[in-house]
């Protein structure tokens, strides 16, 4: 299982993984950072799916040729990534025993800066290519744990944000999703930013703990809410009722 998000900000991008690196066959996970970077620019990409066809793809990426517009950007990812989910497809050979019987498949989730302002794109493992701008809250994940990220992010989705709430949110989603799940993803949790004049900034652990402990009170907090409204729900519903007097 894996899980790489991303999330735009008013002044960057945010993208984080968990770093399990697990095998169904054996049932065993490894660390693994997920996140990489395509040479010394400013993008940034995860990937879920076979490990070797990701490190194909990797290579492949690592003579990516900038460009000035992003929908070049756009097609020229999909120009050196397609092709290899296509070999992978068409070169196949069916075993009959599950995990084998289906080609690798891969999906990648990229996060860059173009004219200062951020974006994500998602590669499906048929080729398939999205861009999460403002009107998809600007916020994807991929892998198999998107489910849980995509629910605890979805309340905050048109909540404006700048790159340092970006990051309490990232490490809350990527937390929150491994705690759910039953298997296979893990901490630590890996995180880099993109600010919008182009620096890539890699989140050391002591950030990374700082943030952790926001989170907590963060959680704290939401409890002590609820807490406080329920209590003056049942405060209110246990009030006796005056009766009326006759005639009144």
């Amino acid at each position: 299982m894996t899980l790489v998000i991303a999330i735009g900000c008013t002044d960057g991008v945010v993208i984080a993984a968990d770093s399990a690196s697990s095998d169904p066959q054996s049932g065993t996970k490894q660390l693994f950072e997920k996140i990489k970077r395509i040479r010394d620019l400013s993008i940034l990409y995860g990937g879920s799916g076979d490990v070797g066809l990701l490190q194909k793809i990797e290579d492949n990426l690592a003579t990516y040729s900038q460009k000035n517009r992003l929908k070049r950007i756009r097609q020229e990812i999909k120009r050196l990534i397609i092709p290899e989910l296509k070999e992978s497809r068409d070169l196949h050979v069916p075993y009959p025993q599950s995990g084998f019987h289906e080609p690798p498949q891969a999906i990648l989730l990229f996060a860059g800066i173009y004219e200062k302002k951020p974006w994500i794109l998602e590669i499906e493992k048929d080729g398939r290519d999205t861009i999460y701008g403002q009107e998809l809250g600007n916020f994807a994940a991929i892998g198999s744990g998107k489910p849980w990220a995509q629910a605890v992010f979805r309340p905050h989705l048109r909540t404006e944000r700048d790159l340092g709430l970006g990051k309490i949110f990232a490490y809350r989603v990527v937390e929150d999703s491994i705690n759910l799940a039953a298997a296979y993803l893990a901490e630590p949790i890996h995180m880099y930013t993109i600010s919008s004049d182009g620096t890539v900034k890699k989140i050391e652990k002591e950030e990374l703990h700082s943030i952790a402990d926001t989170c907590e009170l963060w959680r704290n907090g939401e409890r002590e809410t609820v807490g406080k409204l329920l209590a003056g729900k049942r405060e209110e519903e246990s009030k006796p009722e005056i009766p009326t007097p006759e005639g009144k």
